[in-house]
């Protein structure tokens, strides 16, 4: 994965530049009672668009499932090997590129200095990260057209994005949410 310089090098490239604008942008906003909603807008920014940013990395899974395809009906290995191997090899990529780009949009804006809360910002967003990447894991095992696939995961995150207490609070979802 290393070697191939769209899947996570440009990604950190993208979000270390993405996160200078927010940061620039949001610079010490501060605590007061008006800073309330730019905090909150820079939050929804960082969580949302920039974990919504994982479905560049579809073209990559789609090339995968070609080669585990071939691999799996030569017998080399199944579905489970891969999966969890896949799993594996993205942590230290995908926590890379949660920390780097997110401290420089932390602090930055000046939200809470003590390590726990940026520890807990940075824990937050790299489950997001991988739960974004196995999404579209996913959708590429299902759907291997790249068009279809994009806009299949652009959709479901989407819905995950809107029922994750960002725009309405989970007690004022409605039930079935």
């Amino acid at each position: 994965m290393y070697r191939d310089l769209g899947y996570y090098w440009l990604h950190l490239a993208i979000y270390i530049t993405l996160c200078l604008c927010v940061g620039t942008i949001f610079h010490d906003i501060g605590f007061t009672f008006g800073s309330i909603q730019a905090r909150g807008s820079r939050l929804m920014f960082v969580a949302a668009f920039l974990t919504f940013m994982a479905i560049g990395g579809f073209p990559s899974f789609v090339e995968d499932m070609k080669v585990f395809g071939r691999e799996r009906l030569n017998g080399h290995y199944g579905v489970g090997p891969f999966v969890v191997g896949n799993t594996i090899s993205s942590i230290p990529y995908l926590f890379m590129i949660s920390l780097i780009p997110r401290a420089i949009a932390y602090y930055l804006v000046g939200l809470q200095k003590s390590l726990g809360h940026f520890a807990y910002f940075v824990i937050l967003l790299f489950t997001t990260m991988i739960l974004v990447e196995s999404l579209m894991m996913t959708v590429a095992s299902i759907v291997p057209d790249f068009l279809m696939g994009i806009i299949t995961g652009a959709g479901i995150q989407g819905v995950i994005m809107l029922n994750g207490g960002f725009f309405r609070l989970p007690n004022d979802l409605p039930k079935p949410f």
